[in-house]
């Protein structure tokens, strides 16, 4: 049972790493812990990528039809610097939590197949 636990506390550690690397990134604006939380999340990195830019251009279109895109000086208005800061963090968790759902997968469907190799003995018979 202490095993189960250890790998859940990780679990929770990983997500948690990754949230505060997004986090990080939002707040600071600065690229390299949004690249450091994608390359911890592959493979859904990938993903949370593509989700990150379409959701982007999803949220600077339909957004646009009620506020503006831009402001005066060419910067993004408050609230699409909040909203992609959000989705990005919101991904890249999302990311990390489907990783550690895999990983739990792999590690039971292994832990099942030694036992049933066990189970078999020596000669598989």
């Amino acid at each position: 049972m202490n095993a189960v636990r250890a790998r859940r506390l990780l679990e929770c550690c990983y997500v948690g790493l990754i949230a505060a690397l997004a986090g990080l990134g939002a707040a600071s604006g600065t690229p390299a812990p949004y690249v450091a939380a994608i390359l911890l999340t592959l493979p859904f990195g990938i993903s949370a990528t593509v989700c990150i830019y379409g959701g982007y251009a999803a949220l600077k279109g339909i957004g646009g039809l009620w506020a503006a895109r831009t402001l005066a000086d060419g910067g993004d208005p408050g609230w699409l610097t909040v909203s992609s800061a959000t989705l990005n963090i919101l991904a890249l968790t999302a990311a990390a939590v489907a990783n550690a759902i895999l990983a739990e997968r792999t590690l039971r469907r292994r832990e099942a197949t030694r036992a049933a190799t066990r189970a078999a003995g020596p000669l598989g018979a």
